[in-house]
């Protein structure tokens, strides 16, 4: 079918119109024919719910100039940095296929900056799926005449809206039409990429099966800012403060906080990742399982695709995503013991990064240099302005440190690099604990460490297969003992290296996560197995308990005092089957889950012990 661009504008599609169309009827028959309901009725309902969700016409140019006004003023903190190159190939790609944006989720700024950056590069504009929390007055019919589709934030229940959503899906699909929805389901809490929700691309997915022979494609977009206002509310519901409701006064507010220069967006596109060829490639791995277990048949292969598909298109987000000045800024001086560093300082930890980063042909914006007036030093003058930095020029020089009260917005920031040092963070935690304990086989005890901690980090972080990850994991270990898989190497000689090495990341990576996560596992471990658990009161009593730990010192960072980092562990926990009631039973198997994280983080510490040590003796500090 040749390719047809389509914008919200081009062609009538109302919630008359749609209702009208042949997809809509056959609906409506099935519903009709499944319920026994009066038609008119089915249909006076069929056509509220398109009424909620539909782009609407616009006939004239005047709702689009005003859009593009509002954008412009909303956006004006941030100059965009945008893969030219990547735009090309997509535009290219688009003339015959429909295109599924599917970004990252970090302000509510996104779709605003990636619909104005599209537009200048020639592409028709997206339908973008948001929620229904931004359909207010005046801001919901100027949306829908701009191509935002408002949806339900929860619709489990209503099997007519399902079906009304996912009909209207494919009717987009079947005009070619690109979409756009944040796989996420919301903004980012602690800065990394969150788990992806299943919802929306499911539905997509049937409608790729149903249009037949039409091409789609999933198009992982990374959007990243040099700095974001927002943070700082962000970082107060993560320690339990209730989220302040949508409303025209919010988003003037909104708007008048955009109002300082915060620097960049970056914007990256990652490879494109076809629907067809990704379930196709997801049926032969099931098939093929299946086959290994005994199975005659296996019903509805399609399942799994879905899964499959997010989580690939989260892996590809995450490799695209840039490291930033504002990142490695704020990696240098989080977990430094409380301790503020001098400029020489932050470089003799910043240096040995860069030179990983270099080594492992990692993502970096173009302004990441150390000279004078680099990128670095800049982003280290905003950050002092917004006060998430502290300088302190009272003393013989200048020494920075992160102001205690914006741990959590510093964090956001570091942890949206954090991905690409997961590997080398779990290497340096497996060293550790094949030291610890001894191994003949030094390489392959390396390599299930590894894949313990992946189990452990599976809900925070996305790993690639299997094989690809042994390959990096491999890679990384050579970095710091390039004759690590000699049969007669030995695991303290393995230590000595890491030790020796200028480079140690695992206590500002994977740090604060596991040290959060031990918080719940202890106390699940301390409660009573005959009593159940009220999944948010037992949230809301971790970040009380955190909060006691910090002030004791017994947890290296108020980062880790997390409602979105306890929610992980949690759903560890439950994937292990200890969220429930038991008997003693149930409470050895918490302990065990509690000593295992304990570990873990024992190891860590002594990863952050090598760390003081080896920055210590590079800056020449004195005993």
């Amino acid at each position: 079918m040749p390719h047809r661009t389509i914008s919200p504008r081009d062609v009538p599609h109302g919630p008359s119109d749609v209702l009208a169309s042949q997809s809509f009827q056959t609906l409506i028959d099935s519903i009709v024919a499944d319920t026994g309901r009066p038609r008119d009725s089915v249909s006076e309902e069929v056509l509220d719910c398109l009424q909620e969700m539909c782009v609407l016409p616009s006939a004239t140019n005047t709702s689009q100039v005003v859009w593009k006004r509002l954008s412009r003023w909303m956006s004006r903190a941030y100059r965009v940095d945008v893969d030219d190159a990547g735009l090309r190939d997509l535009r290219e790609l688009g003339k015959d296929a429909s295109l599924i944006f599917l970004p990252n989720h970090k302000s509510y700024l996104d779709p605003i900056i990636l619909r104005s950056t599209l537009a200048k590069h020639g592409f028709p504009g997206n339908y973008v799926l948001g929620g229904d929390n931004l359909a207010f007055w005046p801001m919901a019919p100027l949306a829908r005449r701009n191509g935002i589709v408002f949806i339900r934030r929860e619709f489990k229940e209503a099997a007519i809206y399902k079906a009304t959503l996912r009909t209207y899906l494919a009717f987009l699909l079947a005009n070619q039409a690109n979409l756009e929805w944040y796989i996420e389901g919301g903004r980012s809490r602690t800065g990394k990429l969150r788990p992806p929700r299943y919802g929306i691309l499911s539905y997509v997915v049937d409608a790729f099966q149903a249009a037949g022979d039409e091409r789609a494609y999933c198009v992982p977009v990374s959007i990243t800012y040099d700095q974001q206002h927002e943070i700082g509310a962000i970082s107060a519901e993560e320690l339990g403060a209730s989220k302040s409701p949508e409303s025209v006064k919010w988003l003037v507010q909104y708007a008048r906080d955009q109002s300082r220069t915060l620097g960049r967006v970056h914007l990256r596109f990652g490879e494109p990742l076809s629907i067809g060829a990704a379930m196709e490639q997801a049926r032969a791995v099931e098939q093929e399982k299946a086959a290994d277990r005994g199975d005659v048949e296996v019903v509805d292969l399609d399942r799994y695709a879905v899964p499959k598909i997010a989580f690939e298109v989260c892996y590809r987000i995450n490799q695209v995503t840039p490291i930033t000045p504002t990142s490695l800024v704020t990696f240098a001086l989080l977990d430094n013991d409380d301790r503020a560093l001098t400029q020489a300082e932050g470089r003799a930890v910043a240096d040995p990064l860069l030179e990983y980063i270099n080594k492992r042909g990692l993502p970096l914006t173009s302004d990441v240099d150390l000279s004078e007036s680099g990128g670095i030093r800049r982003a280290s003058t905003r950050l002092i302005r917004e006060g998430v930095i502290e300088k302190y020029t009272g003393g013989t020089e200048p020494v920075y440190s992160i102001n205690p009260d914006r741990m959590h917005e510093a964090g956001f920031y570091r942890n949206s690099i954090a991905h690409h040092f997961i590997t080398r963070a779990m290497v340096e935690v497996a060293i550790v604990a094949v030291a610890t304990h001894g191994a003949d086989d030094v390489a392959n005890a390396v390599w299930q460490q590894v894949k313990r901690l992946e189990d452990l980090l599976k809900y925070e972080f996305f790993f690639p297969a299997r094989a690809e990850l042994a390959a990096d994991v491999a890679a990384d270990v050579a970095l710091v003992a390039p004759e690590w898989e000699q049969e007669n190497l030995q695991s303290d000689t393995l230590l000595d290296r890491l030790r020796e090495t200028p480079l140690h990341v695992a206590h500002r990576t994977i740090g604060p996560f596991l040290e959060a996560y031990k918080v719940v596992a202890v106390l699940l471990a301390e409660r009573a197995p005959s009593r159940p658990l009220d999944r948010n009161e037992f949230l809301n009593e971790c970040i009380g308990v955190a909060r006691q730990w910090w002030l004791q010192r017994n947890l290296h960072s108020p980062e880790s005092i997390s409602k979105n980092l306890f929610s992980g562990a949690y759903q560890l926990a439950e994937n292990r089957g200890l969220t429930g009631t038991g008997d003693e039973e149930l409470t050895g198997r918490r302990k065990a889950f509690a000593d295992e994280l304990s570990e873990v983080v024992h190891y860590v510490q002594l990863v952050r012990e090598m760390a003081n040590d080896q920055e210590g003796l590079s800056r020449g500090v004195r005993a």
